[in-house]
């Protein structure tokens, strides 16, 4: 079965938003993020997000197993603002396909940007083996800092 991404549906929000509390779970429990951590979402914001930001459902076959969200910073730059997966489908090397097929998505992109909590050393390693560079941090809550980083596009 082939991995596809196709901007989100407003009819795959729900099942969008059951993974999504899923895949947060843990970084809430961990961080104590009760503002800003996905799992609190409602499916009113997830609506407005879909309608004015590029969201994508990722598929497996005919299966929805994540979603991702970008933003347009403007020139050409743009933000991961958030990729989720199915916990049954974490880790098993799905993620290096996924970032691609989004990647591709904006091929006159120059730059990339995203972040990702500071004790989350495996997605560290993930985005730094896909070119994303540390560039600083920033703190949420008095438990949560989030890593920035920065991926330049080279243009052939």
């Amino acid at each position: 079965m082939d991995i596809t991404i196709k901007r989100t549906k407003e009819v795959e929000a729900q099942r969008l938003l059951e993974i999504q509390t899923e895949a947060f779970a843990e970084d809430l429990k961990r961080y104590e993020d009760y503002d800003t951590n996905p799992v609190n979402e409602s499916i009113e914001r997830l609506l407005r997000k879909i309608e004015a930001f590029f969201h994508y459902t990722i598929w497996l076959g005919d299966e929805i197993i994540g979603g991702a969200d970008v933003r347009d910073l403007k020139e050409n730059k743009y933000r991961l603002n958030r990729i989720f997966l199915s916990n049954e489908y974490q880790n098993k090397g799905l993620g290096s396909k996924i970032m691609e097929l989004i990647e591709s998505e904006f091929p006159s992109a120059i730059e990339w940007g995203l972040d990702t909590p500071y004790l989350n050393t495996r997605n560290h390693h993930f985005y730094e083996k896909l070119g994303y560079k540390k560039v600083g941090q920033h703190q949420i809550t008095e438990k949560l800092f989030l890593i920035d980083y920065v991926k330049k596009v080279e243009k052939n």
